[in-house]
């Protein structure tokens, strides 16, 4: 007697339904057989056999449970990837506002101080204040209007005189 190094048709059954599950193919009789090349040719071959149809089974029930742990974790990624840009979009508005109060603020100080005839101290505080001052008015925070000293400049009407 010869001994060959083919498989026996159980273990190339396991083998198949092995690399169905790995292929997630919905594990069936019928899938088996065409995966194995002839050497079993009809899905009852497999469902006849007490030890072929329990194989079956047992990966019928494996493919189930895997199916529902992918699942599973599939929804807690997306349930976790929404919360979390939920999140991020709530810190953004935060910060987004606060920049907000924070140019506006910036503004008005600005104001006051070019009031006050105080820019060229301002502007002592940067070394290279007209790079900041760019960078000030592309972010909206220097006001538009020129701003005069107190008292510089002429009235239009002359002398005040008092009522």
């Amino acid at each position: 007697m010869q001994k060959t190094d083919r498989p026996s048709p159980l273990e190339l059954l396991e083998e198949v339904l092995e690399a169905m599950l790995l292929d997630n193919e919905t594990v069936t009789a019928r899938g088996a057989v065409r995966r194995m090349d002839g050497v079993l040719k009809h899905a009852s071959d497999i469902t006849r056999r007490p030890e072929r149809r329990q194989m079956l089974e047992t990966y019928q029930k494996k493919q189930t449970e895997l199916r529902s742990v992918m699942e599973k974790a599939n929804k807690q990624s997306k349930t976790n990837l929404a919360a979390r840009i939920t999140k991020k979009e709530a810190e953004i508005a935060a910060l987004t506002g606060q920049r907000d109060l924070l140019i506006a603020s910036h503004k008005a100080l600005i104001l006051a101080v070019g009031e006050m005839g105080g820019m060229k101290a301002w502007q002592r505080f940067f070394e290279s204040y007209r790079d900041t001052m760019d960078e000030l008015r592309a972010l909206g925070a220097m006001p538009s209007a020129e701003v005069r000293p107190i008292g510089s400049g002429s009235d239009s009407g002359g002398t005040r005189t008092k009522r």
